[in-house]
Protein backbone atom coordinates (compact mmCIF):
# COMPACT_ATOMS: atom_id res chain seq x y z
CA UNK A 1 0.00 0.00 0.00
CA UNK A 2 1.23 3.64 -0.79
CA UNK A 3 1.11 6.43 1.58
CA UNK A 4 1.36 8.86 -0.53
CA UNK A 5 -2.12 10.46 -1.14
CA UNK A 6 -4.17 11.00 -4.71
CA UNK A 7 -4.01 13.71 -6.59
CA UNK A 8 -7.42 13.52 -6.56
CA UNK A 9 -7.79 13.22 -2.31
CA UNK A 10 -9.72 16.58 -1.27
CA UNK A 11 -8.49 16.39 2.19
CA UNK A 12 -5.20 17.76 1.52
CA UNK A 13 -5.87 20.64 -0.70
CA UNK A 14 -6.99 23.77 1.19
CA UNK A 15 -10.33 25.45 -0.15
CA UNK A 16 -9.89 27.88 -3.43
CA UNK A 17 -10.33 32.07 -2.27
CA UNK A 18 -13.67 33.26 -2.66
CA UNK A 19 -12.97 35.93 -5.23
CA UNK A 20 -16.97 36.83 -5.73
CA UNK A 21 -17.44 37.21 -2.09
CA UNK A 22 -14.49 39.65 -2.22
CA UNK A 23 -14.87 41.41 -5.31
CA UNK A 24 -18.02 41.42 -7.26
CA UNK A 25 -18.27 41.29 -11.18
CA UNK A 26 -19.95 44.41 -11.77
CA UNK A 27 -17.51 46.06 -9.45
CA UNK A 28 -14.57 45.13 -11.99
CA UNK A 29 -16.77 45.81 -15.31
CA UNK A 30 -18.11 48.85 -14.05
CA UNK A 31 -14.92 50.53 -15.68
CA UNK A 32 -15.55 48.98 -19.13
CA UNK A 33 -19.28 50.31 -18.84
CA UNK A 34 -18.18 53.35 -18.11
CA UNK A 35 -16.16 53.83 -21.39
CA UNK A 36 -19.64 54.54 -23.07
CA UNK A 37 -20.14 58.51 -22.95
CA UNK A 38 -23.83 58.96 -21.71
CA UNK A 39 -25.27 55.85 -21.26
CA UNK A 40 -21.68 54.73 -19.58
CA UNK A 41 -22.24 58.01 -16.86
CA UNK A 42 -25.95 57.11 -16.49
CA UNK A 43 -25.20 53.06 -16.08
CA UNK A 44 -22.40 54.21 -13.18
CA UNK A 45 -24.76 56.61 -10.99
CA UNK A 46 -27.05 53.24 -11.08
CA UNK A 47 -24.77 51.22 -10.23
CA UNK A 48 -23.56 53.54 -7.51
CA UNK A 49 -26.83 54.25 -6.14
CA UNK A 50 -28.26 50.93 -6.39
CA UNK A 51 -25.09 48.50 -5.19
CA UNK A 52 -25.02 47.17 -1.51
CA UNK A 53 -21.45 45.43 -1.65
CA UNK A 54 -18.29 48.01 -0.67
CA UNK A 55 -16.23 46.44 -3.15
CA UNK A 56 -18.68 47.78 -6.05
CA UNK A 57 -19.65 51.14 -4.68
CA UNK A 58 -15.66 51.75 -4.67
CA UNK A 59 -14.89 51.09 -8.10
CA UNK A 60 -18.33 52.86 -9.26
CA UNK A 61 -17.59 55.95 -7.55
CA UNK A 62 -14.19 55.89 -8.91
CA UNK A 63 -15.68 55.51 -12.18
CA UNK A 64 -18.21 58.26 -11.77
CA UNK A 65 -15.61 60.49 -10.46
CA UNK A 66 -13.37 60.28 -13.34
CA UNK A 67 -16.30 60.52 -15.59
CA UNK A 68 -17.73 63.73 -14.02
CA UNK A 69 -13.85 65.68 -14.12
CA UNK A 70 -13.56 64.31 -17.85
CA UNK A 71 -17.27 65.73 -19.04
CA UNK A 72 -16.76 68.34 -16.48
CA UNK A 73 -13.49 69.56 -18.39
CA UNK A 74 -15.52 68.82 -21.77
CA UNK A 75 -18.23 71.37 -20.62
CA UNK A 76 -16.29 73.92 -19.42
CA UNK A 77 -14.11 74.68 -22.27
CA UNK A 78 -17.15 74.44 -24.55
CA UNK A 79 -19.11 76.89 -22.52
CA UNK A 80 -16.18 79.15 -22.16
CA UNK A 81 -15.41 78.86 -26.33
CA UNK A 82 -18.82 79.49 -27.41
CA UNK A 83 -19.68 82.01 -24.56
CA UNK A 84 -16.17 84.20 -25.14
CA UNK A 85 -17.19 83.91 -28.52
CA UNK A 86 -20.29 85.52 -28.24
CA UNK A 87 -19.23 88.05 -25.86
CA UNK A 88 -16.73 89.23 -28.17
CA UNK A 89 -19.46 89.62 -30.98
CA UNK A 90 -21.06 92.22 -28.68
CA UNK A 91 -17.69 94.09 -26.98
CA UNK A 92 -15.27 95.27 -29.23
CA UNK A 93 -11.53 94.50 -27.46
CA UNK A 94 -8.53 94.86 -29.60
CA UNK A 95 -7.31 91.87 -30.60
CA UNK A 96 -4.70 91.35 -28.56
CA UNK A 97 -6.77 91.11 -25.39
CA UNK A 98 -8.64 88.45 -27.20
CA UNK A 99 -5.65 86.08 -28.05
CA UNK A 100 -4.73 86.59 -24.51
CA UNK A 101 -8.38 85.82 -23.15
CA UNK A 102 -8.41 82.82 -25.54
CA UNK A 103 -4.98 81.18 -24.59
CA UNK A 104 -5.77 79.65 -21.68
CA UNK A 105 -9.13 78.59 -23.00
CA UNK A 106 -7.16 76.96 -25.84
CA UNK A 107 -4.94 75.32 -23.35
CA UNK A 108 -7.92 73.86 -21.32
CA UNK A 109 -9.48 72.83 -24.35
CA UNK A 110 -5.96 70.38 -25.00
CA UNK A 111 -6.60 69.39 -21.46
CA UNK A 112 -9.74 68.05 -22.07
CA UNK A 113 -8.60 66.46 -25.39
CA UNK A 114 -5.71 64.77 -23.50
CA UNK A 115 -8.02 63.41 -20.54
CA UNK A 116 -10.46 62.30 -23.26
CA UNK A 117 -7.95 59.95 -24.97
CA UNK A 118 -6.30 59.10 -21.33
CA UNK A 119 -9.72 57.64 -20.65
CA UNK A 120 -8.94 54.60 -22.74
CA UNK A 121 -5.94 53.63 -20.37
CA UNK A 122 -6.88 54.67 -16.97
CA UNK A 123 -10.05 52.28 -17.81
CA UNK A 124 -8.34 49.58 -18.55
CA UNK A 125 -6.07 49.51 -15.16
CA UNK A 126 -9.23 50.57 -13.27
CA UNK A 127 -10.30 47.33 -14.90
CA UNK A 128 -7.41 45.25 -14.33
CA UNK A 129 -6.85 46.93 -10.65
CA UNK A 130 -9.98 45.57 -9.51
CA UNK A 131 -9.85 41.60 -11.16
CA UNK A 132 -6.67 41.75 -8.27
CA UNK A 133 -9.11 43.48 -6.08
CA UNK A 134 -8.40 47.05 -6.12
CA UNK A 135 -10.73 49.54 -5.89
CA UNK A 136 -7.85 52.09 -7.61
CA UNK A 137 -8.30 55.65 -7.68
CA UNK A 138 -7.99 57.50 -11.27
CA UNK A 139 -4.56 59.75 -10.98
CA UNK A 140 -5.02 63.55 -10.06
CA UNK A 141 -9.14 63.39 -9.48
CA UNK A 142 -10.87 65.00 -6.76
CA UNK A 143 -13.48 62.84 -4.88
CA UNK A 144 -16.42 64.12 -6.45
CA UNK A 145 -19.07 61.47 -5.07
Amino acid sequence: MSTNPSPTDSSTTEPGPSILAERTLLGIFVHFIAILPLVGLIATVVIYAVSNHEFTRANARNALDWHLFVSGSFLATFVLVFGLDALFEYVSLPGIVETVVFLPVFALAFVAIFLGFLSVFVWIVAMAKAIFGEAWRYPFVPELV
